[in-house]
């Protein structure tokens, strides 16, 4: 397998960290390998290759991070310092008890002598702390822990060539320590953290070499998966550290350019002085006014604030003109109050304060104040406002505003007493289509143009909403559940028009569920709990409709989710059971096959179809665990019955959605030790509808492993002949409502004798489900049906073993020819 080129970098980075601390990456190599990344992508490798003193930014940015990884490292230095003068205490005196104290006192002297160093060093940092640091600095920092790494492998080496246990001891514990403390102390520095750890690893392996012992290779391993997560971790460490370094200074940056433009914006739109003389005309205007105002010096000369304010025509601006007439009759000080002003056509908002003053006799002269601009704050603020109200695709209003309009619509309709408010809750039926096969752009234009085409029938009658993705909301009064019923209509066969999308037309259409107020105590939640309901209902009944919700609907939403819990609970407590119907042979009345039913039996609610928890099942996300646990009971059970030809176990098309559903089913024929060759699969045509692009690879990997695969209820949907054509099925059967038709209509035969001849042409074996009368038996073997289920031949049991003999009554005695062959005779037969 290739490496991707970002792994191709990190790999040579870390090699050279270890063979050459001093060397780097060739640019070129950095440029080609991360030339086509994505910015985020490019800054992570960057960030990497910094750690490593790598030039992957520009100079001074890297010294600084030079300085800061050094820096790091020396305040742990007293740590160290003092880890390495304790070890030194402790390796000493069990050292000199088989070392001659020569060398001892040489190699402590060193230790020593290079300790003083160090924190002569440090010492002098934290005088005159540095703030840059070149590529040396990190040379001499790794030549550090070259130095002192190197005087610590002598430990073990001595320890381990001599033999003396107190000694081994001792050196195993210092250098482990040492090697762990080390690499994590120099862990912002990850050349020096990695030559500390080479040394002293290498310094290990010959320890263990020379030492000979038998548990040499098992210490070895351990001591390398010990290096590993080291220089791992050390790696992660140095990149995390100068990935935050990098992180600050552009957000250091970005706070200048920040400063920058605010300074500017206040040279540019700083505030103004304005005076006026003692009838309120402006005085002494100067050129910042006359620019910000838009007129000439005579023309300013002429006017009061007031008549500025009353140029702009608007609601807004003039609600401020009263509070300012005010303030200057009754000759007050006032400040912030917003005017509007027509400016060369143009609307403009000023903020204005000011304060009355006196001459020396006391008499009034007029008012001197700012004013400065703030349109463009205002237009920012409203923009604001209206991005905080209205959806940022669509320009309609949004979930939040729409909530807000609710709650005050309808404190007014208790006020007034009144109960036309309604609610509609909209989702587009086939939206999802439009993204699948044109993307999410193509999507979104379809999103505005519905929301177009809604704003159109909606506006005077209801306030609209986008609530995301493809639903939207709609509340209006209406004086009539007609009326209501009426837009809800509209609302849904203007989506079945067609929408133009590039070059493209899709028909999308939509469901509607909405609700009028029905109680003066509905809240807007409740309001909106039973539009959902509604429609939920309009869903399930088969979308592309407008249905209103009715008090019933409640009453199923509710039993519907006590049946949803008493599920959970009789799943997790183990309450349902398996039993095995018989499937016998049409030819010899022999059972040689099952159909898998599972059974509830609720201790209230008495024995629930299957027709009715499963699809709860389904939706309520029970139906994977529960199916896998019917399948290992069924292949459980049938293994003890080798009698039993075959076990059908039907699969639901919420499971056959399952990714992990072959491997599940090798799974559970592997723990059972039941023969893939005697399960039979049994899957509905709405299997293939959901899943057709892949149910053909699934269905053959099915196949693969042995396991017959049966097409269920062929003839109660679309009953396509492609199904058969398309997909490999080694069985059809055929649906209990045909078999119900014998005796009753003579197409019910012709169907079924089709189906079987059509079958057989295939290949395909035939069962008929549904048996319960003689006759019906009898008509079809005489069809050529294979095999056939049903109450005649007897009722399910929750031991396959006891269904193995059936009722066949008179069956060896019929010949085919004595059978019936129309309605008629089959109704004497009966």
């Amino acid at each position: 397998m290739r490496l991707s080129a970002e792994w191709k970098l990190i790999f040579q980075t870390i090699c050279l960290a270890f063979l050459s601390p001093g060397r780097c990456v060739n640019p070129a190599v950095l440029k080609s390998g991360l030339g086509r990344k994505a910015a985020k992508d490019t800054e992570a490798h960057r960030a990497f290759l910094l750690a490593f003193g790598c030039p992957a930014v520009e100079e001074l940015l890297a010294r600084k991070v030079r300085a800061a990884q050094i820096s790091s490292i020396a305040r742990l230095t007293p740590f160290t310092i003092l880890a390495n003068l304790v070890n030194a205490a402790v390796v000493t005196p069990v050292f000199s008890s088989f070392l001659p104290v020569s060398y001892l006192a040489v190699w402590l002297a060193i230790v020593v002598a290079l300790m003083v160093h160090t924190s002569v060093k440090w010492i002098r940092a934290n005088r005159n702390p540095i703030e840059t640091a070149s590529r040396r600095g990190l040379r001499k920092v790794v030549l550090h822990a070259t130095i002192l790494s190197s005087l610590w492998a002598c430990v073990p080496i001595v320890a381990f060539a001599i033999g003396d246990p107190n000694g081994i001891l001792v050196a195993s514990c210092v250098t482990t320590g040492m090697i762990c403390g080390g690499g994590f102390a120099l862990a912002t520095v990850p050349q020096a953290a990695f030559r500390w750890v080479a040394i002293l690893f290498v310094a290990s392996v010959v320890s263990l070499t020379l030492g000979g012992d038998a548990h040499t290779w098992p210490l070895l391993l351990l001591l390398t998966s010990y290096v590993v997560v080291i220089v791992g971790s050390s790696t992660a460490a140095g990149w995390l550290f100068a990935s935050h370094f990098l992180a600050e200074a552009e957000l250091e940056q970005r706070g200048e350019l920040i400063a920058l433009l605010l300074n500017e914006f206040e040279e540019k739109a700083s505030d103004w002085i304005w005076e006026t003389d003692s009838f309120g005309n402006f005085r002494n205007v100067s050129d910042r006014f006359l620019h910000a105002s838009g007129r000439t010096r005579r023309e300013l000369q002429a006017l009061r604030m007031v008549d500025l304010a009353h140029t702009l025509e608007s609601d807004d601006a003039r609600g401020a003109i009263p509070r300012l007439e005010k303030a200057v009759g009754l000759r007050k000080s006032f400040r912030e109050i917003v005017i509007g002003v027509d400016v060369r056509g143009e609307a403009r908002w000023w903020s204005l304060a000011a304060r009355p003053f006196y001459d020396d006799h006391g008499s009034f002269g007029g008012y001197r104040g700012v004013a400065s601009d703030i349109t463009e704050a205002r237009r920012a603020n409203a923009l604001v406002s209206h991005l905080a109200e209205h959806d940022s695709l669509t320009g309609i209003g949004n979930r939040s505003w729409f909530l807000s309009q609710a709650e005050r619509l309808l404190a007014e309709q208790k006020t007034l007493e009144t109960k036309s408010l309604t609610l509609f809750l909209v989702d587009l039926d086939n939206f999802k289509v439009v993204n699948d096969t044109c993307g999410h752009p193509a999507g979104d234009d379809l999103l505005k143009q519905v929301a177009g085409r809604f704003t159109t029938i909606s506006e005077g009658r209801a306030l609209l909403a986008r609530f995301g993705g493809d639903e939207f909301a709609a509340l209006g009064l209406f004086d009539s559940d007609a009326a209501a019923e009426a837009y809800a209509e509209e609302l849904v066969s203007i989506t079945r028009r067609p929408f133009r999308v590039g070059n493209r037309d899709f028909a999308i259409g939509a469901t509607v569920g909405f609700i009028r107020l029905c109680t003066s105590g509905d809240t807007v939640d409740d309001l909106m709990r039973k539009a959902d309901i509604a429609l939920y209902k309009a869903k399930e009944s088969g979308r592309g409709r407008a249905l209103a919700f009715e008090t019933d609907m409640e009453r199923e939403v509710r039993e519907r989710r006590e049946l949803e819990s008493d599920l959970r609970e009789a799943y997790e407590n183990g309450k349902f059971s398996v039993e095995f119907q018989p499937i016998v042979d049409a030819r010899s009345g022999k059972v040689v096959s099952s159909e898998v039913l599972v059974r509830w039996v609720h201790p209230e609610r008495g024995e629930v179809p299957p027709d009715t928890f499963i699809p709860v099942a389904e939706q309520a996300g029970l139906i994977l665990p529960l199916g896998k646990w019917v399948l290992q009971r069924a292949c459980a059970a049938a293994a003890q019955c080798p009698e039993l030809e075959s076990v059908a176990v039907n699969l639901s098309p919420v499971q056959f959605l399952d990714p992990n559903l072959v491997p599940q089913l090798q799974s559970v024929l592997e723990e059972t030790g039941f023969p893939p060759e005697r399960l039979v699969l049994e899957i509905t045509e709405g299997v293939v509808l959901r899943d057709f692009g892949s149910a053909s690879e699934k269905l053959q990997k099915m196949r693969d492993l042995g396991i017959c695969i049966a097409l269920d209820d062929f003839g109660t949907g679309y009953s396509s002949l492609s199904y058969l054509r398309h997909y490999k099925f080694d069985k059809i059967k055929i649906d209990k409502s045909f078999v119900d038709e014998i005796g009753e209509r003579s197409d019910g035969l012709a169907i079924i004798s089709a189906v079987i001849s059509l079958a057989h042409n295939l290949g395909l074996e035939v069962t008929a489900e549904g048996v319960e009368r003689k006759f019906q038996a009898d008509a079809l073997r005489t069809l050529g049906c294979d095999t056939m289920q049903g109450y005649f031949f007897g009722k399910p049991n929750p031991n396959p073993a006891e269904i193995m003999h059936v009722r066949t009554e008179g069956w060896h005695d019929a010949k085919a020819d004595e059978a019936p062959r129309n309605a008629s005779a089959l109704k004497n037969v009966s």
